[in-house]
């Protein structure tokens, strides 16, 4: 009798190194792969000292074999993040602490790239104030893509539980346009803006070669248990004002929400992907 194949697990890999050595080893790739850098990369200096620190931080996490040199599974892993035809970025607030996770797919594997921020509520929104001097590098099989981001996001149940469509009878809980009164807003807006407990941002970015990228982005805040989606769009403008007026509806989505709406995401990105793929041709 066959003996059952173990399952891989969620996580494949797991590195945590400081955000010097990681800035060094996607330098690195980018550089010996012809790979543009990634959009929020931030390019600090070097000095004799820090890069000698750095490399011998990757020498001793088993990523270079020496100074100047990565591992060419290793270049192939930041590829997977600096290449990758479909990315997902999730942005997350929870407890004075938010977080940034920027997501790699291509050919069935996945990278994610993890860092937590510290942050201040204003008026205005959320400031970052500082970053920890640490990164999170995991590798996972895109068919475990939820499961390896849930364990990113804030550890909250409406926010990481296992997919769940919305009922199609859902109506709005509150819209707020240009002629809402901010001092006597509805709930649960009101709850939301005086104090919520998390919020998390998503986008799915499909990029075909030699076309458009294609975005897809999501919101949604928790308060008191409950999850809300938060969708802006724009609506015309009186005749007396230039422009377009936002107008934000906050709906009331069942946990699991958040979940749902990344794998219908990932699946249209493959679908646009793929359709790209079928118009340029061989």
């Amino acid at each position: 009798m066959t003996e059952p194949a173990t399952p891989r697990p969620i996580i494949l890999r797991r590195l945590q190194l400081s955000t010097a050595a990681w800035q060094l080893l996607s330098e690195t790739a980018a550089a010996a792969l012809q790979l543009p850098q990634a959009p929020e990369h931030v390019e600090t200096p070097w000095t004799e000292d820090s890069a000698a620190a750095a490399w011998t931080e990757l020498h001793e996490l088993g990523l270079s074999p020496a100074a100047g040199e990565v591992r060419w599974q290793w270049l192939g892993a930041v590829a997977l993040l600096l290449a990758a035809p479909l990315t997902v970025t999730a942005r997350a607030t929870y407890n004075g602490v938010s977080t940034t996770s920027a997501l790699g797919l291509r050919g069935a594997r996945g990278i994610a790239v993890h860092q937590r921020h510290l942050s201040e509520s204003t008026g205005s929104g959320t400031v970052v104030t500082g970053s920890e001097d640490s990164v999170e590098v995991t590798l996972f099989d895109e068919e475990k893509l939820w499961p390896a981001l849930e364990r990113l996001l804030p550890p909250l149940e409406a926010v990481r539980a296992p997919a769940k469509a919305a009922p199609l009878s859902a109506t709005p809980a509150a819209v707020l346009g240009a002629a809402t009164d901010l001092g006597a807003l509805p709930e649960p807006a009101a709850s939301l803006v005086a104090g919520e407990d998390a919020n998390v941002t998503l986008s799915v970015t499909a990029a075909p070669e030699g076309q458009p990228a294609r975005l897809w982005t999501a919101m949604w805040s928790v308060a008191g248990g409950h999850l809300y989606s938060v969708r802006t769009r724009n609506t015309q403008a009186p005749a007396a004002q230039a422009g377009d007026m936002p107008e934000v509806t906050v709906t009331e989505v069942p946990a699991g929400h958040i979940a749902h709406e990344l794998v219908f995401a990932v699946v249209g990105a493959h679908d646009a992907l793929a359709g790209a793929g079928a118009v340029a041709g061989p």
